[in-house]
């Protein structure tokens, strides 16, 4: 064993003699051959030797020594104690060193950086499954959450290196999984509009453009600017590679809500093609305007959609299935009255709700009518006395481009 650990210490130093930030970068991860050394040294009770660590340069010797007692406790199955290791020994001094200079001559740090901020997430979440099992508080992540905004503002503050620049897009992609992961969506705003505002976006690589699209389409609809959030989930939908099937459908269970709240419908071999089988009856209630299938699909599917973040998307639906339904109803009302097409009594669309199963009182009818006339889902005017909902002549169902998708009232 301390032939090993003399061999992986050469190496290292080597590799930190020659500014080889790709093989330090191997050298120092979670798989290098310093797993093995801190197998044998967990296996036989041993802390980790100073002696050997002492021949690489300030702070290297810190910074392999917190790597081997992260592997170690990791060994022993302390998930929380290998994160606070890796955390405090490794990603602070990596951060610390990218702070210190915002030059070039910091730029073989790069894939160091790179690989710890990935690596620490990894550790975070396993940390805080550890710790939830346990019943404490799982505060890993927020932790890790801090030391990628030093990450972070290591590379993007930059004044003279371009590559540094760039490589904070990537830090920026594990941001986002953080803060979502967090329920932290506010916190991801401040570092997209760095990247917009450094134009650091043309010269990103494709899988990182295709997760700040994903993670931007997502903002998007969380602040409920559907156009925005369709422009980009698309495009993540568009350029993911297609042999990552579990991204493809990652972006879709997000994507496919948003098309149809703007009234595109899934076809449903898509949604066969991406295993999204939860997604058919939603599609089949839209298109039908069946108010009481989309309801059971929720109630159904209530938890799995919560966890996926998608339910209040989805929950969105029942406006647009009341339109459909309100339209069909129309449409029949105009073939058996035609002298009073445009006016609909609201008993043909209590009718119609009675044959799904779903009894409406009239007030709470007319709200739902009224809230439909108010986003634009329909024009025309309640005649309350009479309960008769009187349409316009022309365009009485507009395009859903022209709804107000999003809370009119909302501050």
């Amino acid at each position: 064993m301390a032939h090993q650990l003399s061999g992986y210490v050469q190496e290292l130093s080597t590799a930190l003699k020659r500014r080889d930030g790709r093989r330090a970068a191997e050298l120092l991860s979670l798989s290098s051959p310093a797993g093995l050394i801190a197998h044998q040294l967990a296996a036989q009770g041993r802390p980790v030797p100073s002696g050997p660590l002492s021949a690489l340069p300030d702070p290297w010797a810190d910074i392999a020594g917190a790597l081997l007692r992260c592997l170690v406790a990791q060994n022993n199955g302390e998930r929380a104690l290998a994160c606070k290791e890796y955390r405090e020994g490794c990603a602070a001094a990596l951060a610390s060193l990218l702070n210190a200079d915002k030059g070039t001559e910091s730029e073989w740090l790069i894939p160091l950086a790179l690989g710890a901020a990935e690596q620490l997430k990894q550790l975070s979440q396993l940390a805080d499954e550890e710790l939830a099992r346990r019943g404490a508080a799982a505060s890993q992540l927020s932790e890790c959450a801090i030391s990628l905004q030093n990450f972070f503002r290591g590379l993007a503050t930059s004044k003279s290196s371009q590559a540094k620049k760039d490589a904070s897009v990537a830090v920026v992609c594990v941001m986002m999984k953080v803060y979502f992961r967090l329920n932290a969506i506010n916190n991801c705003k401040q570092p997209l509009q760095q990247i917009e505002l450094n134009r650091l976006f043309d010269n990103a690589k494709q899988a990182h453009k295709v997760t700040l699209r994903y993670y931007t389409g997502r903002l998007a609809a969380y602040d409920e600017d559907f156009q925005r959030a369709d422009e980009h989930l698309s495009y993540a939908f568009e350029h993911c590679a297609a042999s990552q099937t579990n991204n493809v459908r990652r972006v879709l269970r997000y994507l496919v809500p948003v098309k149809m709240l703007l009234g595109v419908l899934p076809s449903a071999a898509l949604l066969r093609q991406y295993g999204l089988p939860e997604y058919e009856p939603v599609r089949q209630a839209v298109a039908e305007g069946n108010l009481a299938l989309l309801l059971a699909t929720l109630e159904e599917n209530q938890i799995r959609f919560i966890q996926s973040g998608t339910y209040l998307l989805l929950e969105r639906l029942q406006l647009l299935v009341l339109r459909r339904l309100l339209r069909r109803v129309a449409a029949v009302h105009a073939q058996l009255n035609p002298g009073k097409a445009h006016q609909v009594p609201l008993a043909l669309l209590e009718a119609a709700l009675a044959l799904q199963g779903i009894s409406k009182d009239p007030l709470e009818l007319q709200c739902l009518l009224a809230n439909l006339i108010f986003r634009r889902y329909v024009k025309g005017y309640l005649a309350y006395k009479s309960r008769v909902l009187v349409l316009a002549k022309s365009d009485a169902f507009p395009q859903l481009s022209a709804v107000q998708l999003a809370d009119p009232l909302a501050t």
